[in-house]
């Protein structure tokens, strides 16, 4: 697709006709303009005697012998390109130095980067890569050719680990940056150190398999986050206050509960536009905001569109313009009455939604409990409990923190 771009743009700076050929012996004619290595494209047959096509204006100088000898007629259809914009109005100085400055203009533009377009970034955001990137001289403004994209590479290598793999190239007037994040994997004690399993929060424990170290709490025993479940300091027989250190396993299951609430409200406001609307428009010229059509907020309510809207040749080649439409609806807020069975069904859905967001993945849940308490500022309240049972273990080493 952009290779077509490029041969319909080249085609049209060069200039070209679009001509019909008439006769008996066109196939004849075709294959002698193939043989002198005459450009032919777009060629398309209108009846059984006459084919149009698209053929530069150099090549068209050439078709004159090769239509005597195969007895075709040539006739021009349209003139298309520069040339013959040119030539049209060659006495209009005016409009030559217009064009002049126009094809100036657009040659300076396309020699400066407008975009840096990023992805593959998840935990790293879009500004601070565009700070780093900056600080390798890659940021809307500078000379493409000054980019070293190379050493660029390197520099974001080298001083952010959280990057493993990173891409930078010019296309056009956009820099595209292609990056991948190393994944942050857990922290590994070797299994040389002495360490404790703890709790990594509150519950009652369910069950406990130790496969290195000591018990330290028994089943159904209520712990505290940070309390010793599974010890690495395993008493030496038969010598008092002597211990021998190890590296702690196991897994340690226990039931734990978490807890959500939502106020119950009976009443809903619901915004419904009215119909009624107005734009505003801005203009962005190398980064500058400039407001063309602004009107006065005259709603109460309302709610925005965007719509921004680039000067773009292609996908890669942009240009430092954009009109910036503001669309604003207006609404009109209407309260609605909800049932107390809807409204409390609507809050406990919403705080067990809450909950939900809260627990584990790998966690099992076993039990959901919603009540209904009344509060003398907050009115009916939903409160709703979800048990799990989930490993609350985390190893950690022995005197650590």
């Amino acid at each position: 697709m952009k290779l077509l771009l490029l041969l319909r743009l080249w085609n049209y700076l060069r200039g070209y006709v679009i001509i019909l050929v008439e006769g008996y012996f066109i196939e004849k004619f075709l294959n002698i303009c193939i043989r002198r290595q005459i450009m032919l494209w777009d060629i398309k047959r209108q009846k059984d005697r006459i084919v149009l096509m698209k053929v530069s204006i150099k090549g068209f100088r050439l078709l004159r012998p090769i239509a005597a000898k195969t007895k075709c007629r040539v006739r021009i259809v349209k003139k298309r390109g520069l040339p013959f914009i040119f030539n049209k109005y060659r006495k209009r100085k005016t409009f030559a130095a217009g064009a002049v400055f126009f094809l100036i203009s657009i040659f300076v533009m396309t020699s400066f980067v407008w975009s840096v377009e990023i992805s593959g970034n998840k935990e790293l955001t879009a500004d601070f890569l565009r700070k780093a990137l900056a600080g390798n001289g890659i940021k809307p403004g500078v000379l493409k050719y000054k980019i070293n994209a190379d050493r660029a590479v390197d520099d974001m290598m080298l001083n952010f680990r959280e990057i493993s793999w990173i891409s930078i190239n010019v296309r056009g007037t956009k820099v595209k940056v292609q990056l991948r994040e190393r994944k942050k994997l857990p922290e590994i004690i070797p299994a040389d150190v002495p360490c404790d399993i703890v709790a990594l929060k509150d519950g009652v424990i369910k069950q406990i398999v130790v496969t290195e170290g000591i018990e330290a709490v028994m089943t159904g025993e209520t712990v505290k986050v940070g309390q010793i479940l599974i010890s690495g300091r395993i008493p030496v027989k038969d010598e008092k206050d002597k211990f021998r250190q190890v590296h702690a396993m196991g897994s340690v299951k226990a039931r734990t509960w978490y807890e959500e609430q939502q106020p119950v409200k009976l009443q809903e406001v619901e915004k419904i536009r009215t119909g009624r609307s107005f734009n505003n428009y801005t203009l962005v010229l190398f980064g500058q905001r400039i407001n063309l059509f602004h009107k006065k907020m005259e709603y109460d309510d309302y709610d925005t569109v965007e719509v921004k809207k680039e000067l773009m040749i292609g996908e890669d080649m942009i240009f430092p313009f954009e009109l910036i439409t503001d669309r604003y609806f207006e609404n009109r807020l209407v309260a609605a009455g909800l049932s107390e069975e809807d409204a409390r069904n609507a809050a406990a859905r919403s705080a067990y939604e809450k909950a939900l967001g809260r627990i584990p993945p790998d966690s099992e849940i076993v039990g959901e409990n919603v009540k209904f308490i009344d509060d003398k500022y907050l009115g009916t309240i939903a409160k709703v409990t979800v048990e799990c049972i989930e490993d609350i273990g985390s190893t950690r080493v022995i005197g650590g923190n």
